[in-house]
């Protein structure tokens, strides 16, 4: 039994697996694909599987799509990656599946951006279909601030930044709730609280991780979330409306777990394992 390990940067959650893959007496191959190229139809691993955890969304969707074509299995697939690194293609999936999101509409060009603004109302997030850490993410208070971010991203050069993701502000208790799923079941939830100086929750920000009680609602809502796009080991990212209740914002496909270990003080790395190991038995 071989797992491989496909990394960009290495990180703490990228030692925590490995550590516990050689811990159960498993093979290790880790491959940094920012050093290795990997070649079309020639198999570079003999290896069961592989664990995709590069920073880069790109270098995650190719890279599984890559070993899939070579016959090994990768969590996750590049079909979910795909889905969870363009926000627009998520919502849609998960509206069509009868799961929240915050109100959304998207935008194409600088005038209906300004009529998003308009419809939605101030505050408002305006983010593009890409991108992580609350990269690019802006919260907008008036039409000034929001005719001085449409000019910015129109100075960029990717065509998908220059798309806006126009949504309703969530604020009800200063936070969102971090959800992991693997497979089918929910391995836990916590709260990441926004810091004193940033609107902001992620915990790669400043935010800072708390222990919350876990309702039924609040885990089937995650479970479906990570089934529906397709994900085998998800960060659900979910925000509490004052009338609407929970909203899915966000399904990571590449989820650190720092601050999840920190807040619940379980093991994701070995449940991951423990997952992936069961998987390659049958």
């Amino acid at each position: 039994m071989r797992i491989s390990l496909i990394v960009d940067i290495v990180r703490n959650e990228e030692k925590l697996l490995a550590e516990e893959i050689k811990k159960r007496a498993i093979g290790l191959e880790v491959l940094n694909v920012s050093q290795e190229p990997l070649e079309l139809g020639r198999k570079v691993m003999d290896v069961e599987f592989a664990i995709i955890r590069t920073i880069s969304m790109f270098r995650s969707l190719y890279s599984s799509a890559i070993l899939e074509g070579q016959g090994i299995r990768t969590i996750n697939n590049s079909k979910a990656i795909n889905l969870c690194n363009d926000k627009i293609l998520a919502y849609i999936e998960l509206q069509k599946n009868d799961i929240k999101i915050p109100r959304t509409i998207i935008a194409f060009s600088q005038d209906s951006t300004l009529k998003a603004y308009k419809t939605i109302g101030f505050p408002l997030v305006d983010k593009p279909p890409i991108g992580s850490w609350g990269r690019l993410v802006s919260l907008i208070r008036d039409s000034i601030e929001g005719k001085a971010i449409i000019e910015h991203r129109e100075l960029m050069n990717s065509s998908q930044l220059k798309v806006h993701v126009v949504q309703e502000y969530v604020n009800k208790v200063n936070r969102d709730i971090r959800c992991i799923v693997i497979g089918e079941d929910l391995l836990g939830c916590y709260a990441r609280n926004s810091p004193k100086d940033d609107w902001r929750s992620n915990i790669a920000l400043g935010g800072f991780p708390s222990k919350i009680e876990v309702d039924e609602e609040l885990a089937k809502i995650a479970i479906k979330a990570s089934k529906v796009l397709g994900v085998e080991f998800s960060g659900v990212d979910i925000l509490e409306h004052e009338e609407k209740g929970y909203l899915v914002n966000e399904v990571n496909s590449t989820p650190e777990f720092k601050g999840f270990m920190s807040a619940l003080n379980i093991n994701v790395a070995e449940a991951l394992v423990n997952y992936i190991i069961e998987k390659i038995k049958k």
